[in-house]
């Protein structure tokens, strides 16, 4: 009997342990929907893209009526977790806001997700749960660390962004043959680290050398950097909090059972594991393969011929063209637009950049402006007067 009770108030402690995992991401999930407020409103310049047509009439109030409840739900599962209704209705508002505009689609918007998911679908079953929890995070780790195998990354986030803005080395330092390709070796750790968290041997010390690598994001991107992209600073600090608590904490916690092939883990597996590979073949979308920061993504242009056509859009202007996109015309990123307005960017798909093009049209039609898609090195892709 003895024996017993403790193994029950084991399970509780386990259970109340994963739970704090929910906690933490709601906690960090109401920080990014402050931070990018915007993007769950209509009440701003860059166009609301749906994946539907007729979702275009949806009217204003509906995304608001969405967002609140949202954050509404977000305040009462920080209070109290482990209720079903508030997860369910979390969840649910999230699918409507997010079906409304595919510029919400953001990766920490799909992990938060599908955590909630996973808390729904194995209530009070703490082994599932960090399950469910391994496989999304090695999948991160993995499919990030390959997207970033590529000239384009060296080129643009390793030789230029890190080493030349971020550390100051010279131009004859880091167009070294050595000192280019060692930057190889983040994605090199980053796909190994998330490897490693899937074996009992191996888990620690790659949640330590994630924990390195997240605190190094922050170092570039955070205040002390760059101080570029804010929306994402939560959600790394969120990573390291996982991490710690699954990996390095809480091991007995965190004994993952992949045996416990159910509904839930099915979803998660395929979601994570099985679609994501297709982005390879371009039949799967950027941020939900986790192709982030691997410098392939498209990008968009709009090339502003009569700058007393577009006033409005003045603030978002690019100060420098140093790709000459634009042939000495005004240029205004779509990057640098939805982040200077909504501090999240936009959805990086060619299907929405021209949505975005058709809306600027049927709202401007008067303005005197080129859209060009292209991707780095500046190659472009289509060009429309």
């Amino acid at each position: 009997m003895i024996l017993f009770n403790a193994d029950k108030k084991q399970v509780a402690t386990q259970v109340s342990q994963v739970h704090l995992l929910l906690t933490i991401t709601c906690i960090f999930w109401l920080v990014a929907k402050i931070i990018g407020w915007k993007i769950w409103i209509t009440e701003r310049l860059f166009p609301v893209i749906p994946p539907f047509g007729f979702l275009d009439k949806i009217p204003s109030i509906v995304h608001w009526v969405f967002f609140l409840w949202s954050v509404l739900s977000l305040l009462l599962l920080i209070i109290k977790p482990t209720n079903k209704i508030f997860q369910v209705s979390l969840f649910s508002s999230e699918l409507c806001s997010c079906i409304l505009d595919q510029n919400r689609w953001q990766p920490w918007e799909y992990l938060y997700l599908f955590i909630l998911f996973i808390f729904i679908v194995n209530q009070n079953k703490a082994a599932t749960i960090a399950t469910c929890f391994t496989i999304i995070l090695a999948a991160i780790y993995v499919y990030s660390g390959l997207h970033k195998f590529n000239d384009s990354f060296l080129t643009s986030l390793w030789d230029t962004t890190i080493l030349k803005r971020f550390f100051k080395i010279t131009a004859s330092v880091h167009t070294s043959k050595w000192i280019h390709f060692s930057g190889y070796i983040l994605p090199v750790i980053e796909s190994f680290a998330g490897i490693g968290i899937l074996f009992p041997q191996t888990k620690k010390a790659a949640a330590i050398m994630l924990i390195g690598m997240h605190l190094f994001i922050l170092w570039l991107i955070g205040p002390m950097g760059l101080h570029y992209n804010k929306i994402v600073w939560p959600w790394n600090i969120a990573m390291i909090i996982y991490l710690y608590f699954l990996f390095i904490k809480n091991e007995k916690t965190a004994a993952q059972n992949f045996a416990l092939l159910n509904v839930g883990i099915k979803i998660i597996l395929l979601c994570w594991s099985i679609l994501p590979a297709l982005n390879f073949i371009g039949l799967w979308d950027n941020y939900l393969s986790w192709n982030i920061y691997s410098s392939t993504l498209p990008n968009m242009a709009i090339c502003i011929k009569d700058s007393t056509t577009s006033k409005q859009f003045h603030f978002y202007l690019n100060k420098k063209d140093s790709l000459n996109i634009c042939n000495g015309n005004a240029l205004l990123n779509i990057q640098n637009w939805a982040m200077k307005e909504m501090n999240v960017p936009p959805y990086p798909e060619e299907r929405v950049y021209k949505k975005i093009e058709e809306h600027w049209t049927r709202d401007f039609p008067l303005s005197n402006v080129n859209f060009v898609i292209y991707y780095f090195p500046f190659k472009p892709v289509l060009q429309s007067p």
